[in-house]
């Protein structure tokens, strides 16, 4: 079977000496692997650069009736993020993001052209971004749930005890999830902490297995 859709690049890893698989959310068929030889090869006209995380690409691949994985023919690169490898705080947050991502696809094998296009629209805005970008994740990893069935309505979702409805944890977390869009506004790099580690073990509730997120430690040392 041929197939030819969009694709967001999750993450790759090395696969034998000089082949690739890439993990790729597509428009059409959902959370989907992807072979592609001999990339890593120096002969290769390909560029490993293509599948940095979250680019966004238009795919051409072959999966035979035997195989659980997609080879991948073509590529063409429709959307490049160059500020996330250009800028540290923003890497630190699309590790954290993409992790996130790579825990809770899973299940998703088939079409979710709303989840898709969040997730499109939202990696555009964010690397159009220059500045006060430092909650984006916060506001990322809130809205992202209710695509996976548990929509985060109010802070009392989050919080497993009653907080003082002036407290800054509370009015920044009720800030972003009553907005429809980012909108940067000051924090600090503890109050931010807080409010993940919430928003985290939300998430551990209502997926199984998620288990640690590495790439916290990441971020509270790029946010320190």
């Amino acid at each position: 079977m041929i197939i030819e859709t969009e694709g967001i690049v999750i993450n790759y890893f090395k696969y034998k000496e000089s082949s690739i698989i890439i993990k790729i959310l597509t428009e059409e068929y959902g959370f989907q692997s992807f072979l592609l030889n001999g990339v890593r090869s120096m002969r290769s006209k390909k560029s490993i650069g293509s599948f940095q995380s979250l680019n966004v690409l238009e795919l051409v691949a072959y999966k035979s009736s035997k195989s659980d994985i997609y080879r991948l023919n073509e590529f063409k690169l429709l959307h490049l993020t160059p500020s996330f490898q250009i800028n540290l705080k923003k890497s630190a947050m699309v590790m954290f993001c993409t992790e996130l991502l790579s825990k809770t696809l899973f299940y998703e094998r088939t079409e979710n052209r709303d989840l898709y296009q969040f997730l499109k629209n939202e990696i555009i805005i964010f690397d159009q971004l220059k500045e006060e970008f430092e909650s984006y994740h916060i506001y990322f990893s809130i809205k992202y749930a209710s695509y996976l069935g548990f929509l985060i309505q109010s802070v009392d979702c989050l919080l497993p005890f009653k907080e003082n409805l002036s407290s800054p944890l509370y009015i920044y977390l009720d800030n972003i999830i009553r907005s429809e869009r980012y909108i940067g506004e000051p924090t600090t790099g503890t109050l931010r902490s807080s409010a993940l580690k919430h928003i985290i073990n939300y998430y551990s509730l209502h997926m199984e297995n998620l288990g640690e997120i590495k790439s916290l430690k990441v971020l509270s040392q790029v946010f320190k």
